[in-house]
Parts: structure tokens; sequence; C-alpha cells
């Protein structure tokens, strides 16, 4: 260890000095090494935390002057102190229950960490990193393999050390302190960018840069890179996909507003004086480069997928496979040295306490996996933005959906695992979980065909060349609901083989049990593929493959107590019966029984939020038969054994076509929701109340529900949101949603194609319905405040 005496001596300042001098420049001791020589005095000889800052000080002095000298890898001063400061915050200990070690470990490591900040080591690290700094140069082409950063890989080396050691001490201990001022100025954040495109510093880099910008208030704005266009162009295929873990946080809708949830809060910031979205911004820096999607799409759908071993019932078993036997291979290859030449920081690390820092193949292929996450994550983000129809497009002609079909082909289903084999168990995990480092890929998977399919021009490209021939002949007796647009559709970007990617989830969520991880997202997936313009063709050819039997029969038969799963069924369901009167009768088939029926009720009584898509479909699709005049024809059924049933009327059209029904559903949806706890996710009970009512005023009814709503509101004195009035609470709802829908930035067409109610008359009704003249009955002030005439003495 390292003398403090030659400190001690070069440091006479008084206390007394110093404190005047403060008084007079306002400026004091800023490193430990500053302090009084009494005072060091006091500092025991021995203190590991004092003598590694007194060392870490001197040698980043040093290393401003000598970072490009040549040095003796394994007798690198600096590389062994920044060593030992990282061993001093890494655990070794296996994580387990009840381990007495860990506990004791984790407190050591919490006491240096504190003591070393304390001690000014985070100033020390941040002269380490920017020792010698160096801006983004000129564009750089691709093929001349050059990048932005010209220092020496020993500088490089030490730098990784360093960011390594940030990234430890802000995910640690002193994570509540957040994060040195200095690392968020510009020049810092340019320089931290430009290690993005280095081998040794490139993972650690990301890993802080992502810290960095989840401790911001504000989204970074992109702009502020300089030569970003240049950066991106230089970086290979492996740093671009670690890259996108910035851009996540870049073009990430949530990260724009103070409130992640409220409508209400997040209108209210929108419409706030020097509002910028800046995730719109980025993402249209971020699209304006040339060669940034085709290489993201190459690298999400690369079939380069590891690992996978023959005959392993699921990925966990492949997984624990290839842990034994990289395991067994490092038992007998001992590497005795630190990496250099092919050291990177975040893989090349020691195995335990005082091992070299070699790559871990275990964090290589780790590495991996996550960074096809974060792409397909960044893709799905790229179509939620303002430039939605533009990314589908150019997704499509770049093969999108035939690169995630055979990628899908990779992938192993619980529902593919047979009962009588074993399955490898994580340490406290239950028989049913699914847990395997492959989840996070499977559900950014489905998010991202999710927004694909969304309202989209190109969804039909999901199918296979002679799927698309049997959807365009059940579209040929469409009627009112034929596709225009199928044959329009560019063969050569369709799914390969006889399955498009749609067939495959579809029989993928048929087979997975009830409480799987993933039915959310793939119901998610296949309702988003229905959404937009009703086809009905696209409802036949699922049915055809038993979905809507097997949707209806999974609420009816199985006790589904996720929430989501419910939701997701629901909205799927909507999606497969509106506007097909074939679809209602297959439906009526499967709910014969009373029993059955009751039951389904009941499930869509139980949660309104979850269950109200639904009954939006069921509405509008009874108004579409009466305008049609086809409703009659719903009174025959056919029962589940094949053969003719008795006449009578469909119980969905009977059920939802009651007067006191839709009353019922209409009060309680207004009473389960306020403008101040409006979110993305029930939102959509107030458009359901809606539709309710604009049919309603289409038949000169209108006054005839509110007034109901009124006497309703009188037996039942006070709502669940404890207002005095449902009718003022409703209203209130209405003028908030004329301030979310009608602002200029809100596209509204998708309501308007789901609906097929033109956004107009949503207007119009709305404009009605919150009207201030109280004389007009159609207005819900009319029955808030009751004229004198109608009060009783």
């Amino acid at each position: 260890m390292c003398s403090r005496k030659r400190w001690r001596c070069a440091t006479g300042q008084s206390a007394f000095r110093i404190q005047l001098d403060m008084q007079y420049t306002g400026k004091g001791p800023s490193r430990l090494t500053e302090l009084p020589r009494h005072l060091l005095n006091n500092i025991p000889e021995g203190n590991e935390v004092v003598d590694i800052i007194f060392a870490l000080d001197r040698l980043s002095v040093q290393n401003c002057t000598e970072r490009n000298v040549n040095s003796d890898p394994n007798n690198d001063e600096a590389f062994i102190y920044l060593k030992k400061v990282l061993g001093l915050l890494i655990s070794y200990e296996p994580r387990r229950p009840n381990n007495t070690e860990v506990q004791a470990t984790d407190e050591g490591q919490d006491k240096f960490a504190r003591s070393f900040a304390n001690l000014g080591g985070i100033e020390i690290m941040i002269r380490f990193l920017m020792a010698g700094t160096v801006l983004p140069k000129l564009a750089f082409n691709r093929t001349e393999k050059k990048t932005p950063v010209c220092e020496h890989p020993r500088a490089l080396r030490i730098k990784s050390l360093v960011l390594e050691i940030l990234i430890k001490l802000n995910t640690g201990c002193v994570a509540e302190k957040a994060l040195s001022k200095e690392l968020f100025c510009d020049e810092t954040m340019n320089y931290l960018f430009t290690l993005l495109a280095t081998k040794k510093t490139f993972v650690n880099a990301c890993q802080l840069i992502e810290d960095i910008l989840q401790h911001r208030k504000d989204v970074l704005d992109l702009h502020r890179i300089t030569n970003l266009r240049a950066l991106v162009a230089c970086l290979d295929d492996s740093q671009l996909a670690n890259f996108c873990r910035i851009l996540a946080v870049a073009i990430s809708d949530l990260d724009i507003y103070e409130n992640k949830s409220s409508l209400f809060a997040q209108n209210k910031q929108k419409r706030s004086k020097g509002f910028v979205n800046l995730r719109d911004i980025n993402q249209e820096l971020l699209l304006s480069i040339p060669d940034l999607l085709p290489r993201l799409v190459q690298i999400a759908i690369s079939k380069e997928y590891t690992p996978r071993y023959r005959g392993m019932p699921s990925e966990l078993d492949c997984w624990m496979e290839w842990i034994d036997n990289q395991m067994a291979d490092e038992v007998y290859e001992p590497q005795v040295a630190d990496d250099y030449d092919d050291f990177v920081g975040g893989v090349s690390e020691p195995t335990s306490e005082g091992q070299p820092m070699i790559a871990q193949q275990a964090l290589t292929i780790t590495e991996e996996l996550v960074q096809r996450v974060e792409v397909v994550y960044v893709l799905g983000l790229f179509l939620l933005g303002k430039h939605r129809k533009k990314v589908q497009r150019k997704l499509a002609e770049l093969k999108l959906a035939s690169g995630l079909s055979d990628l899908f082909d990779q992938f192993i289903w619980k529902c593919q695992v047979g009962r009588s084999q074993t399955r490898h168990r994580l340490r406290g995990h239950n028989s049913s979980c699914e847990c395997s480092p492959e989840v996070a890929l499977k559900i950014q998977f489905l998010r991202l065909v999710h927004s694909f399919c969304d309202h989209s021009d190109y969804k039909h490209l999901l199918l296979s060349k002679s799927e698309l021939n049997e959807v365009k002949k059940i579209n040929v007796r469409a009627g009112g609901l034929t596709l225009q647009s199928l044959d329009a559709i560019n063969k050569q970007l369709m799914c390969r083989g006889s399955k498009g990617l749609l067939t495959k989830i579809v029989e993928v969520m048929k087979k997975e049990p009830t409480t799987s991880t993933f039915r959310f997202w793939l119901a998610r997936a296949v309702e988003s593929y229905l959404r937009g313009d009703t086809s009905y063709c696209d409802q036949i050819f699922l049915m055809r493959r038993g979905l809507l039997a097997h949707v209806a029969g999974n609420i009816v038969e199985s006790e589904i107590r996720h929430k989501e799963i419910l939701q997701s069924s629901f909205d799927l369901l909507g999606e497969l019966i509106k506007f097909n009167i074939e679809a209602f009768k297959a439906f009526d088939a499967i709910l014969a029984s009373e029993d059955k029926f009751d039951k389904f009720v009941t499930m869509v009584n139980k949660s309104l939020v979850d269950s109200n898509m639904f009954i939006r479909s069921l509405i509008l699709s009874l108004e579409n038969f009466r305008a049609e005049g086809s409703e009659k024809s719903l009174n025959f059924v056919t029962s589940l054994d094949g053969e003719r049933g008795e006449k009578r009327e469909s119980r969905l059209v009977s059920y939802i076509g009651d007067f006191s029904k839709q009353l019922e559903y209409l009060y309680k949806l207004i009473n389960i929701i306020s403008v101040q706890n409006l979110t993305q996710e029930n939102v959509s009970c107030l458009n359901t109340t809606l539709v309710f009512l604009m049919f309603a005023n289409k038949r000169n009814q209108l006054p005839k529900y509110l007034q109901a709503l009124r006497d309703e509101q009188d037996d039942a004195l006070e709502n669940v949101n404890g207002t005095s009035s449902i009718l003022q609470n409703f209203r209130d709802l209405l003028i908030f949603w004329q301030d979310h829908y009608l602002h200029k930035d809100k596209d509204c067409s998708a309501l308007e194609k789901s609906s097929r109610i033109s956004f107009a008359y949503w207007k119009t009704t709305v404009s009605m319905l919150v009207s201030e003249d109280k004389s007009l009955p159609t207005s819900v002030s009319y029955y808030i405040n009751p004229l004198p005439s109608d009060r009783t003495n």
C-alpha cells in the first residue's frame, strides 16, 4: 500500500488559513490531499479506503500525462488499484435465501462505497475518465472501420474500469446521492457517447449513459450529441444493438411526462407553455439516419439464436445444459492473466475475488440476448410515435413480417413441453414458473407484432401466400365488410411456408395455459391484427382456426384471475364478433346453456374496465344489424353438435338490447371513472358510454337516457367517486374528452374506424351533451340543476 508521508509533508496550510481563503474566494478543499497536515496525521495508517483515495488521486494526475504510455498490463499501477476498487464493490457470494455471508458482504460493500464516495472517490473517477478527452471527429465511412475515438488501448482499458466503478457506485448504496453533476454536462455526455464506438468501453459506457438518463428529469435532446449520424455509422452491429438501450430512454413516450399515468395531468403538461415533445423530435432525427432501421431489423430477425440443443424440452433446459458445458470447459482451461488486447468492459470480469479479469462466456451470450431484446423494443417504440405510418411502411418493405415469422420458430413455448418430461426449475420457483433468459425477448417480440399490425395497411403480411388466397375467397362474400386492398399486397414481403406468423401465434395461444405469462401479449398481437376497419374475412379466417371457441370457452370454463389476461381476452373477443352475424351465431352456440351464459355475463360484470370494449362491440354490432335490417336473422341459432336448434332470439342481442341493461352499464361505467383517475387503460370506458348515447341520439332518445341516469342517481344518493352528482361527474368527463380528442395533434381516425361512426358525429354528440343551455333536454346540465317547475315544495 502506498505511504501517505509524502502527501503529509507537502500539505502545509493550516486549517485557519484555509478557512480564511474560503471567506475571500468562496472555495475550499475539494480533495482529501488538500486537507491540512495535522488533520491527515489523525487518520490512522492502514485505513484501506483512505489509502486507496490517496493512491488514485496521485495516479489520476499522472494519468493525464502518461495515459498513452505503453506499460506491462500486469504491472499497470492504475489498473491494479482500479481493479481493487471494483473488487470491493462486487459480491462473489451465491445469492441464496438466508445466506448470512451474502448479507455480511453486502454490508461491507455498502460501507466501502459510502466512504469512497464521501472522500471524493467519484470526483477522482471522473478525472480519470475525462483525461485527454476527444470529441467526435468528422463523419467516417463504416467500411473504413474507423471510430470517432482515437485513444490508446491502455487509456480505454482504464476508462472502462472507471465506467464500471461509477456504475456500481450509482446502483449501490450511494444511488440516493445521485450521480455527479459533472456527468450531466454536454461535454461529458458527448464524450461518453464517443466511448460507445470502442470495443473496450461500449458496454459500460452504454450502462452509465442509461443510468444518467434515468436520473435526469428531462428527456435528452439527441440534437445536443455532436455528430450523432457519424457515431451511429461507425458502430458495428453489437455496438448499435447496445446503443438501443439509450435510444429506448430517448424515444419512450412515458419519459416526456412528469405524471406517468394520469391523462389529465399529461394533457395539462402538453398544453403548458414551453412544452416540447422531445420524443417525436428524437424519433424524427433517428429516422433520418438512412441505414438505422434496416440494420436494426437485421439484428432483430437474425437466425443466430443460441443456445439450442436437440431434444431439450424447454429454453431453460437449453440454458442449463449450456451453463454446465461452459463450467466444465473453464475448470480445465484456467487463465492466469487479465485480458488486455481482448479486454471488453462489462464482459471481462473476475470469477472470484483476486482472479484475473477475463471474458466470461456467460456474460457474452447474456449481453447478446439483452441487445436483441433492446433492438426489438426500440423498433416497437418507433411504431408508437407520430411517424407510425411511415415506420410501418418501411418495416414492411424490409420484410420484417417474414423475418419475425422465422424467428418465432426458434422459440420454445411451455405448451410444447410434455407433462412427463422433467424441466429444470430455478431455486424458489414453482412448477408453473416460466422464467428463462428469453422471457423478455418473447414479450418484446409480441409487442412489436402488436404495434406493427395496429391500424396498419400491412398487417396481411403476417399471412402466408396460401392463407392470403383463403382470405380472398372469404372476402368475396363479405358484403358491406369487403376489403378492397387485398389484391395490392406485395407477396414478396409475406411470410414463407404454409403457415404465416398470425396462425403460429394463434396455435401457441390455444395451447398455452390460462395462467401463462404470455397469454396477454399473444391475445394483444392477434387483437391488433383485427383492429381498424372491421374485416369480415379476417374474422372468419381466425374463427376457422378455432380462436372464437377457444377465447370464449376459456372465459367461461376457466377462472381467469389475472386482470391483464381477462382484459385482453375480452378485447380480442370484441374484435372477433364485431359487425359479424356469423360470429354472433357461433358465439350463441358456444353459450348455448343458461349456466354458461350466466357465467359469461358474470365475468363481463366482474370488471367493466376489462370488459367495456366487448360491451362496446355488442352495442355497435346491434345497432349495425338494426340499420341493415339483419337483426332478425340472429333469431335462428345452431346448437354445438351441428343440429338445428330451436328458433329463439339471440341471447347476446336480447341481453344488450334491453334498455335496463344499457342503463345499468351506463351508470356503472360513468361511476368508475373521473377526470382525476383517467388513464390510458380506463379512458375507453368514457368512449363506451358515448357509443350508447350516440345511438340514443340517433333515435331521438337522448333525453330518455339522461333522465333515467338522473333517476338512478336519485336512488343511489352518492357514487363511488364521492361526488354528489353522477351527471356532474359525467359532464366533467365530457369536457375532458373535448380537450383530449379535439387537440390538433390528436389522431382520432382510430375511433372512427373501429366504430364506423364519423368523428364529426362524435364531436356533435359531445357538444350537445356539454351545452351550457339548461333549457335543452339533450344537455347534461338540464338534469344537474332541475328547473323550478320540477322542484317539490
